[in-house]
């Protein structure tokens, strides 16, 4: 194998292999609340009362999540991007073993929520810094016609980690009531002290990025690049928030979401709802690659609009279908949304990073992401699950997918060119050098 292809092969590890881990780690953490955490970690309430309260734990981790773009892109951008992901890494292994640890709502009462919460925070404190830092390590690795398919390479870790964190509990869901809410639901958190040590092997042993060896050398680091952010480059932050809010929205919302509402609202068995995750992992991954192949025909801007406009269109007949009850109807709404989030998924990633200019790039890429975050994953299952509760209906879901997907069309329409982008990127680099 050559050095150059030695070269790409650790980039690609780096990137993927330590965000499925952390990602991983993450949708176990959302998977076990749509099916276990309401009964183990609440007091015995009406089910959708439940549900609220787990899915609001949910929500605190990726609220945190811009707080841990901040923090982590702040020790990116000024200390490095490798030993930043080494942290983060950490961080999230620790956390997940924990919570596998934990005693339930039954053993230690208000306490056990309690330190749920905390230890939600410190995992979304901890995939806050983890995204931005895997893409760069990524993208400012790779030459300039490169860069859409060394950004796809982090975005594989998002259905790898969902289809192992899937894998895992369509295991434990043919267990019985009791012991998949006894003990079976804190296998998949206490394997994750097992994944981490693999991830960090394989991230120590690749090099700083040249782009920032390069700031570095320069001295063109920005003393607090969140300021910097703000105040000069906001309007960055605001296109590729949107751009990236509705491909989050309907990826939560038929992941997490879906799985509570198939069980307990359509009557579906879980062992029937999970195995919609594993078509949404497949299906998101085969397609991450696809929009990437697509991008060098309409750009990867186009495929992005492209996209948008699909999760607008499929808003309706995907809960059209899934209220069917039908097992391989919800498969197919499940997978068709799924074409469309992974083609917008797999190009994003490096269209977000050119926004921002290397110093502060860190910062930039992981607050547009987390954020994005906040709107889909974190308030969309909250809202989706009132929605449904207050209405008793699947249709305001539906609509309020599609006035997401409208906001995400409308940034993707207004994304600089790459071209552009990298030119106003390259101006603000000399302004702040």
């Amino acid at each position: 194998m050559t050095t150059a292809a030695m070269s790409q092969s650790s980039i690609a590890a780096a990137s993927f292999v330590g965000t499925a881990i952390e990602w991983y780690d993450y949708f176990i953490y959302s998977t076990a609340s749509a099916l276990v955490f309401n009964a183990v970690f609440f007091p015995k309430s009406a089910q959708l009362v439940g549900s609220l309260l787990s899915f609001a734990t949910l929500a605190v981790g990726f609220i945190v999540r811009p707080v841990g773009a901040v923090l982590f892109g702040h020790f990116g951008d000024r200390r490095g991007r490798k030993s930043t992901l080494v942290v983060t890494l950490l961080a999230m292994g620790i956390a997940t073993f924990l919570i596998g640890l934990l005693p339930t709502y039954a053993s230690i009462g208000v306490a056990a929520p309690i330190l749920l919460v905390i230890l939600r925070l410190v995992q979304g404190l901890a995939v806050g810094g983890e995204w931005g830092g895997a893409v760069l390590i990524a993208t400012e690795n790779a030459p300039e016609a490169m860069k859409t398919l060394y950004g796809s390479f982090a975005q594989f870790g998002s259905p790898g980690g969902l289809l192992l964190a899937t894998l895992m509990f369509t295991v434990l869901s043919h267990a019985d009531t009791a012991s998949l809410q006894g003990w079976a639901w804190r296998i998949p958190f206490l394997i994750s002290a097992l994944l981490v040590p693999l991830g960090l092997l394989i991230r120590l042993r690749v090099a700083e990025t040249a782009e920032y060896k390069q700031a570095a050398e320069e001295h063109a680091r920005v003393r607090v690049p969140f300021l910097q952010v703000l105040s000069k480059q906001y309007r960055q932050v605001t296109v590729g928030t949107l751009a990236m809010a509705g491909g989050f929205l309907t990826f939560y919302l038929l992941t997490s979401f879906v799985l509570t509402y198939a069980t307990e609202t359509l009557g579906m068995p879980a062992s029937i709802a999970l195995p919609a995750n594993l078509v949404a992992a497949v299906t998101e991954g085969v397609f991450i690659y696809v929009g990437v192949l697509l991008a060098k025909c309409i750009t990867a801007r186009g495929v992005a609009i492209v996209s948008a406009f699909g999760l607008l269109v499929w808003s309706g007949p995907a809960f059209a279908l899934m209220h069917t009850r039908d097992a391989l109807l919800l498969y197919v709404a499940v997978g068709v949304a799924m074409v469309f989030c992974g083609t917008s998924y797999g190009v994003l990633a490096g269209e977000v990073a050119e926004l921002f200019s290397r110093e502060v790039r860190y910062t930039g890429t992981s607050l547009c992401y987390h954020l994005a975050g906040v709107i889909g994953g974190g308030f969309g299952p909250i809202i989706a699950t009132y929605l449904l509760a207050r209405t008793e209906s699947s249709w305001p879901v539906a609509v309020f997918t599609a006035v997401v997907s409208l906001l995400m069309a409308l940034a993707c329409l207004v994304l600089p060119r790459r071209e552009s982008a990298r030119s106003e990127a390259s101006a603000i680099a000399k302004v702040t050098a």
